[in-house]
């Protein structure tokens, strides 16, 4: 709930060119929140191993990538965000011309089919970003942990 609200709050308080910062802060909220189960469990279990400690971690992970998921999904249906988008359309003309192969029409095209596949790209970006930065921390932590016994 903090990472959605910390999304939002970004989303309609800071300018437009500098909401991606909050990617890291929702990020670092991420791994605090898996240090936090993680340490919470060692507190209230002592002798235990790597991979309990990496089930604990992998729990959390996977429920907040989830709901991360459907959060970021129905933030792009309901909030589109036309600078990013932006951003990257006119990056992708620019690198189309630099090419030379296109013709401006077929760029022009592409742009519009990039609109279809923007919210997905986003959504499978994000998502593979949480379940590996999830996957990383927790097995970090485990083996740590799971090394003192």
């Amino acid at each position: 709930m903090v990472m959605i609200a910390l999304s939002l709050i970004s989303y309609f308080s800071l300018p437009d060119n500098r909401q991606f910062l909050t990617r890291y802060v929702i990020m670092a909220v991420f791994i605090a929140g898996l240090f936090w189960t993680i340490f919470d469990y060692k507190k209230t279990n002592e002798e235990v191993d790597i991979k309990t400690y990496f089930n604990e971690g992998f729990k959390n992970f996977i429920v907040v990538s989830f709901f991360m998921a459907l959060y970021t999904f129905i933030f792009y249906k309901i909030f589109p965000l036309p600078f990013e988008y932006e951003s990257f359309i006119n990056n992708n003309k620019k690198q189309l011309l630099e090419q030379g192969n296109r013709t401006a029409a077929e760029i022009e095209e592409n742009a519009k089919q990039w609109k279809n596949y923007f919210v997905p790209l986003i959504l499978s970006i994000y998502n593979f970003t949480f379940l590996i930065m999830g996957a990383l921390v927790s097995g970090i932590l485990a083996y740590i942990y799971g090394k003192k016994k």
